[in-house]
Order: structure tokens, then sequence, then C-alpha cells
């Protein structure tokens, strides 16, 4: 019988753990930011998403050192699949919630677009569908 070292088995099991992807248990996470800057996302509605479901986001944005009243919604509203959403965040966050106006009118209408059978739903990484959306 081979003998594995319990160190060596320890290092496998955390490098899994931290290949693999986030549970989506929170509400806000933090996205990668440029330089001097704060991103992260909102979920909104997050208990009603079936697995493998699409999540509906607000991206936001403050500077660092800024008040947090003194942020950029960078997409009020923006549908995301559970792997893009997965790929895309960093770390869970305990602040950081906003006032849902800007997010319920870009909802509604997504939802206008959806009926008709037009709504974008973002697929990959969140910074790149945020860079497509630009105009």
């Amino acid at each position: 019988m081979r003998r594995v070292p319990v160190a060596c088995l320890i290092l496998a099991a955390c490098g899994a753990a931290a290949d693999s992807p986030p549970a989506i248990d929170s509400d806000l996470w933090s996205l990668a930011a440029p330089a001097g800057m704060h991103r992260w996302i909102e979920i909104h509605d997050r208990a009603a998403v079936p697995p493998g479901g699409i999540y509906h986001i607000e991206v936001l944005e403050r500077r660092v050192g800024d008040p947090p009243w003194k942020l950029r919604h960078l997409a009020p509203h923006l549908a995301v699949t559970t792997a893009a959403l997965r790929a895309s965040v960093l770390k869970p966050l305990r602040k950081g919630s906003v006032y849902p106006e800007s997010f319920d009118a870009a909802y509604a209408r997504w939802r206008e677009l959806e009926a008709r059978g037009a709504a974008p739903v973002c697929d990959s990484r969140i910074d790149l569908c945020l860079e497509q959306a630009q105009p």
C-alpha cells in the first residue's frame, strides 16, 4: 500500500476548493476593477433563481475614498447566466446595497424585450458584457 503524506492531501483538497466556482450564496459580490476603483454587483431576487438559471444584477462602481453615496451605476440591470456570474465574482461583500429604483426601471425594460424574444443575456464574464454594451 502506498502512503501519501497528509500535507499532500490537504494541499490537494485546498487546491481543488480554490479552483471550484463559488457558491452564489450572497447578494453582494466584488468584481475586478480598474486601479483606484471599487466595483461590485448586487443580485436582485437571488432566492427565486433556479439552479442554472438567469440572475438579474446591478453593476456598481465607486472611486476608492469616495463616500458611499457617490457611486456610478455601470449597468442598472444585467441578466447573466450562472456560469458568467461564477466566472466574474471575486468574493462576497457585506455592504454595498443600493436603492432599487434604477434596477427596477431597467429590469422592466428588459422584461419588455424578453416578451419580444430580444432580451440580452450575458453568457461570458460581466466585464466583457459591459464592454460590449458600451456605445
